[in-house]
């Protein structure tokens, strides 16, 4: 995959944009791409986006009175960010609804955690899931939302076909598994899983439109972590974030004793 490491921040203002592009490359590896304007940020995504794995967004531009930058940005399949002065339930709506990854307000404390949400989203270029799940219209959904955090997606109608295809992607980190499923259900599914691929190689989510005693058995047999349907997207994306940020933790723990040991 291609390895794209530039953050396009799109911001009128020079001096925020100024400042949000010394603190990314304060705190962070990655070059920036900066642009003042729609205009502006339409050709930098379009002739650069082969180099860029986010965007940074203000929706209040001068020639963009619609918010129109962020749909531009998942037309082109680049993961959104917005920062905004405030905040409201209905931008909050809004701004799901165009598939942003996250939005914050535009204050240090802030940005730290935007900073933390770049880094994790280059990371995820090189992150492989698996969704399981017998229903056609659940799987794209949270296929969707895996693929708007930089994730590349594979999915399984049912338990045994998910086996099949863990067995032929061994790189694969991540599976989200339905408890419902024909042939082979979620519980079976991650036993069988969790015979070969300990909780910190693979991270597994269980989902079922029941909490209670469904939470209680997918975390018994092997899950590291439960949803309940539907999936509101901001838990979602912290939860998957946050089984991926602990199985790279574990990951360097291995590599400094391994170090130390040699």
């Amino acid at each position: 995959m291609t390895d794209h490491r530039h953050v396009l921040v799109v911001e009128d203002s020079r001096v925020q944009a100024k400042i949000i592009s010394q603190h990314i490359a304060g705190c962070t590896p990655f070059p920036t791409i900066v642009a003042h304007s729609l205009a502006e940020a339409e050709q930098a995504m379009t002739a650069r986006r082969e180099s860029i794995f986010v965007a940074i967004l203000d929706r209040n531009l001068p020639d963009d009175p619609d918010g129109r930058i962020v749909p531009l940005a998942k037309s082109l399949g680049i993961p959104s960010v917005v920062m905004t002065a405030s905040f409201s339930e209905e931008v909050r709506k809004l701004l799901l609804e165009d598939n942003v990854v996250d939005y914050f307000i535009k204050t240090m404390a802030e940005m730290e955690a935007m900073e933390r949400l770049i880094e994790r989203l280059y990371k995820n270029q090189f992150v492989r899931a698996l969704v399981a799940d017998d229903s056609k219209l659940f799987r794209a959904r949270l296929s969707g939302l895996l693929t708007n955090l930089n994730i590349q997606v594979l999915e399984a109608e049912d338990g045994r076909q998910a086996l099949d295809v863990l067995a032929a992607n061994d790189d694969i980190r991540l599976v989200i598994t339905d408890y419902n499923m024909p042939n082979l259900d979620g519980f079976g599914l991650i036993e069988e899983i969790r015979a070969g691929k300990p909780k910190d190689k693979l991270a597994i989510i269980g989902v079922s439109a029941e909490g209670g005693h469904q939470t209680v058995r997918f975390l018994k047999v092997g899950a590291n972590d439960f949803l309940v349907k539907p999936v509101e997207v901001e838990e979602f994306t912290c939860r998957v974030h946050m089984q991926l940020d602990i199985l790279d933790l574990l990951q360097h723990c291995r590599e400094l004793v391994a170090k130390a040991n040699a």
